[in-house]
């Protein structure tokens, strides 16, 4: 949270009446030049040579009083305010879960001649070196799926789970939805400010008991936003590259739709990097910051220490600076 103060006027436009005030003072010191009256002497040998007296040197002091004051009255006309801000990042309320896909075909190579799996793996390890304040969890599937870890701070932790994610080590098939509803899980007492699914798969759904539909209900009903990836391999063709994969397009947009997300295809590891910075500032930008502003009245502060400046200088005026006629 970061906090700001700052005095703040009402009405500012008041503060011109300082303008007088500076040419009052002007006008009173112009005069105060001239010779004043005096007592008729025949002969000045008459009087002792002396310098003027502490109190003659001092009068300058009634006049500094009697401006301050009207400074400190002009200020307190103009309603000053004291003002705390307080505007609270609540950006660290995010948790979101990366599902990735660990079918076989994601040990194929499409990615820039690496396969889908190792450049999966490279683009979310940075992905994870370059969070601050979100909880990451991590969920892999084929035919069946798993969680590897919950949502963390410790991205080094999360680093390490990755790195030895391969193909082959759970049951063969794509099961889209049971992996969603697996991610969706995790998140079920969650109680950030944002919740998200990143869910990333080269396939169609043929296998699991619950299907991606259903998974995206239950999404709904947990108030988690799901982006979906489609990671598409480029058949290079005689005009044009081609998209050889069999990613269920169609499915993977209703599902980020019906949930408020996004879906991205990508073909490459630059790509893939690029969504996953996209995802994480979108959800930045829903979470946003709360600001708190406080107004405090400070106008009787100035008109209190205003008042005892004028009496100090009428009360010096009728005593230690009294003039005789």
């Amino acid at each position: 949270m970061t906090e700001v103060t700052a005095l703040h006027f009402q009405d500012p436009w008041l503060l011109a009446l300082l303008a007088v005030v500076i040419a009052a003072t002007l006008l009173s010191l112009v005069r105060g030049r001239r010779p004043g009256a005096g007592l008729l002497f025949s002969s000045l040998g008459l009087l002792p040579v002396s310098r003027p007296g502490i109190r003659v040197r001092l009068r300058w002091i009634l006049v500094a009083l009697r401006v301050a004051a009207l400074v400190l009255f002009i200020v307190a006309l103009a309603r000053p305010q004291i003002v705390r801000a307080s505007v609270e990042s609540v950006s660290e309320g995010i948790d979101v879960v990366l599902v990735i896909d660990t079918s076989g075909s994601m040990s194929e190579r499409g990615f820039g001649g690496s396969s889908k799996i190792d450049a999966v793996k490279r683009v979310v390890n940075d992905f994870l070196g370059s969070l601050k304040n979100d909880r990451v969890g991590i969920v892999v599937f084929s035919g069946e799926a798993i969680v590897l870890g919950p949502p963390t701070l410790d991205y080094v932790a999360s680093q390490k789970l990755v790195a030895p994610v391969d193909t082959g080590t759970l049951a063969g098939g794509t099961a889209i939805g049971t992996g969603l509803a697996t991610g969706i899980n995790v998140l079920r007492d969650s109680d950030a400010k944002s919740k998200v699914v990143i869910l990333l798969t080269d396939g169609e759904n043929n296998s699991g008991d619950i299907t991606p539909l259903d998974a995206a209900n239950m999404a709904q009903l947990l108030d988690v936003r799901v982006y979906t990836i489609g990671a598409i391999t480029l058949q290079a063709g005689a005009d044009k590259d081609t998209p050889s994969d069999t990613v269920d397009e169609r499915l993977m947009r209703k599902i980020a739709e019906q949930t408020g997300g996004h879906y991205y295809s990508v073909s490459d590891e630059n790509s893939l990097a690029e969504v996953y910075r996209e995802i994480e500032s979108l959800e930045k930008s829903h979470v946003g910051t709360r600001e708190f502003t406080d107004y405090q009245e400070a106008h009787l502060l100035f008109l209190g220490l205003g008042a005892f400046l004028l009496f100090v200088e009428v009360a010096l005026a009728a005593t230690l600076f009294r003039r005789s006629p």
